[in-house]
């Protein structure tokens, strides 16, 4: 990583966390742009409405970290049980 991208890093972590979110975002609709205007307003939409959600206190968050080993688990059940038949 180098050192601007370590520095910025650094400063968006010092965020609040909507801002976070909010910085998360932008730099996703730069590099995941689908060129579609509707597609585009209506995740636009859901990202505000889950943040909202999350603000509000009615969803609540894990850590990433947490949610990937509970995929892993399930994934690792499946093609166990995939690979007996």
């Amino acid at each position: 990583m180098s050192l601007k991208l370590a520095e910025i890093t650094q400063e968006a972590l010092g965020l609040p966390y909507d801002e976070q979110l909010r910085l998360a975002l932008t730099l996703l609709e730069r590099s995941e742009a689908s060129g579609d205007s509707e597609v585009d307003a209506a995740w636009e939409d859901e990202i505000e409405r889950r943040i909202q959600n999350i603000d509000a206190g009615i969803a609540k968050s894990r850590p990433f970290a947490e949610v990937v080993a509970e995929i892993e688990k399930l994934m690792a059940g499946t093609s166990r049980d995939s690979g007996t038949n």
